[in-house]
């Protein structure tokens, strides 16, 4: 049985869902976004509409027309309460999954190099992390994230969020280099992204000596404004972009059986 071209470029797989995953996130902002405009003007549309069906004797339709008028009001109200803050709280939500899927590409990444690789352990055994108790060549899953884990902890103490994850990958042979702008606003986004889920979105000390460009807004909640936002997500999809030519530049890219075209 021949393999498939997927089974040879596994180490694909994280970061191409991660890119994915941050461009529905943009489908999905731009239709609320969009759709809130519409609920905050709807009411007038719909009165217009059943003096319409009214007129027409279109009784069904007046039903469900008048539905969409009692809950008019409140919707409205959202709608503009959401705009006048710059969409700040969609965008707070949008955040946190966009900067999940980078954790998370980088993670599965090196866990599927671990889990796949004959040599990935010695890589670890390098950084001075004791991996006595294993046996050479791939580890499990859970082996694999223990693993990262540890490495994770252990690089972060002396780098940022964003060079420790270039550190990481290129640990592993997947080398890249992102621009400066880029890696501090992943700094900032992880400072952020901590301080929503923490702190309610007030900036504490630790995230304003961490990010200069914080600390104006240290004991305050930060808005996440559409400026701000688009910051972070160009950031956010530099890294991916700049990290998928790493992987395919890497030795774990295979486009064919490396024992013969007729493997099994």
């Amino acid at each position: 049985m021949i393999p498939s071209s997927k089974d040879f470029n596994w180490v694909i797989g994280p970061v191409g869902q991660a890119i994915g995953f941050v461009a529905e996130e943009t489908k999905i902002a731009g239709t609320l976004h969009r759709g809130l405009i519409v609920l905050k003007g709807q009411e007038v549309f719909l009165r217009l509409a059943r003096e319409h069906f009214q007129a027409a004797g279109a009784i069904d339709a007046l039903v469900g027309v008048d539905q969409l008028l009692a809950s008019a009001p409140i919707l409205s109200q959202w709608a503009t309460e959401l705009q006048q803050d710059d969409f700040s709280t969609i965008n707070k939500h949008s955040l946190i999954a966009i900067w999940g899927a980078v954790e998370v590409a980088v993670e599965d990444t090196i866990v599927l190099v671990l889990s796949k690789e004959p040599t990935a352990l010695a890589k670890v055994s390098s950084t001075g992390i004791d991996t006595s108790k294993f046996a050479p060549g791939p580890v499990s899953e859970d082996d694999a994230r223990r693993l990262f884990s540890r490495l994770e902890r252990k690089l972060r103490e002396n780098l940022k969020i964003g060079d420790t994850y270039i550190k990481l990958l290129g640990l592993f042979d997947i080398n890249f280099s992102c621009s400066g702008h880029a890696l501090s606003k992943l700094e900032e986004i992880n400072s952020v992204r901590n301080c929503l889920l923490h702190r309610g979105g007030i900036i504490d000390d630790r995230a304003a000596q961490s990010v200069g460009a914080l600390r104006p807004f240290l004991g305050q909640q930060i808005p996440i404004t559409q400026p701000r936002y688009l910051e972070y997500y160009d950031a956010v999809g530099t890294f991916l972009s700049t990290m998928m030519d790493g992987v395919i530049a890497s030795p774990h890219i295979r486009t064919k059986p490396t024992g013969g075209t007729n493997a099994t």
